[in-house]
């Protein structure tokens, strides 16, 4: 018995209603059970008391901004990460911009913010390297807009569940979702290799990366 034990009621609770068929059946026809509303409390026994025996144990947990953000004197979000404007500059502080996960930002109009993941660190990244350039020439920025949203969850040997939009809609699934999620994570997530013309127009800000 492969067990997977989540504090929250809901498998995959922060991915929302939308893939979560597709993420229980992927564990269904795999062959892993779940326990719902108890989180584990040292090895494998629960807060509510249940032991599950188990010859391995994979504690997860969510993400964190770096500690050097508590360096710097503003506000910061639940996660640690600094509250910035739409040009990535820090609230409150004329010099000090925050990127990728130390950067709480919002991607739209819509009150959505960027998530710790590679989707929107890429496009951070982007944003503040040359919003900080713009700053010390006395360019004008260009504000970090990143309205697109997806998520495409790796589901092990099932294959992987792929959504678009913060509602999550379901586009793929299975191997094709997988395809999808090999490349991800072998090409698009990694640094250009091109010439210095093809890495210049890979970090223009408005250049539009839905994953």
């Amino acid at each position: 018995m492969s067990p997977l034990i989540e504090r929250n009621t809901d498998v995959g609770p922060d991915l929302g209603a939308g893939p979560r068929p597709v993420i229980t059946q992927a564990l269904t026809e795999l062959g892993v059970t779940w326990k719902l509303g108890s989180g584990a409390a040292g090895g494998v026994t629960l807060e509510n008391g249940e032991y599950i025996e188990a010859d391995t144990v994979i504690w997860t947990a969510g993400a964190r901004a770096s500690k050097l953000t508590a360096q710097i004197p503003a506000q910061r979000d639940n996660v640690g990460r600094l509250h910035v404007d739409r040009n990535l500059k820090v609230k409150g502080l004329d010099t000090v911009y925050a990127t990728g996960d130390c950067a709480h930002a919002a991607t739209d109009e819509d009150g959505n913010y960027a998530m710790m993941s590679c989707q929107h660190a890429m496009n951070l990244g982007s944003s503040a390297g040359h919003n900080v350039a713009a700053d010390l020439i006395g360019e004008e920025p260009i504000p970090y807009s990143q309205p697109q949203y997806v998520t495409c969850l790796d589901l092990g040997p099932w294959g992987a569940v792929y959504t678009e939009g913060w509602d999550r809609q379901v586009k793929l699934a299975g191997a094709e979702a997988k395809a999808l999620k090999t490349k991800i994570n072998t090409e698009w997530i990694y640094p250009p290799s091109g010439d210095r013309a093809d890495v210049f127009a890979l970090a223009d800000p408005r250049r539009i990366v839905v994953a």
